[in-house]
């Protein structure tokens, strides 16, 4: 005779069966698929995963951008940016291997967040001082990627920056 203890009574009153192993196997199997497809969707619909509007061109291009990367090299300058944002004004300066201020240039940029194209923005920069250029934006605290390029007539920029710039919560 059988004791009639907990195991014994409900489910698995005849003990763990064929059944009840496949039945946990599905049930298993089926969560893991649901929450896969759950973040494989979300994954695709919020991030493409491209950072240029045309990769393929680019990749067709890259020796053309080594090349570039090399002349601007050459010219030795180095920029900074700078955001305030109790005016709203982002800032970059750019000297030459001497230091002295480079001017004349035409920059346009995009403002964009690292890790989506919502909030892309795209912005004319003015000289505002010799080798200062300025715009007026309004960056939400977070990480940032500012994008820049001089715009040369009919020719390739002499000068591109990318950086990120990180704006502070204000308490």
């Amino acid at each position: 005779m059988r004791p009639q203890g907990r195991l014994t009574q409900g489910w698995f009153a005849n003990g763990i069966e064929g059944r009840h192993v496949l039945l946990g196997l599905i049930v298993f199997f089926g969560v893991m698929l649901a929450a896969n497809s759950a973040l494989v969707y979300y994954a695709l619909e919020t991030f493409s995963g491209g950072d240029r509007p045309d990769p393929y061109r680019s990749g067709l291009n890259y020796n053309d951008t080594i090349e570039a990367a090399k002349r601007q090299a050459a010219l030795g300058w180095q920029g900074d940016i700078a955001y305030d944002d109790r005016q709203g004004q982002l800032t970059l300066s750019v000297v030459d291997k001497a230091e002295s201020p480079v001017t004349g240039l035409k920059l346009a940029a995009t403002v964009s967040r690292a890790a989506t194209d919502r909030e892309d923005q795209a912005v004319e920069f003015n000289e505002v001082s010799p080798g200062v250029y300025g715009t007026d934006i309004g960056l939400a605290p977070g990480l940032w990627v500012i994008s820049l390029a001089s715009r040369e007539e009919g020719a390739d920029p002499r000068y591109r920056l990318k950086r990120r710039l990180f704006v502070a919560d204000r308490p």
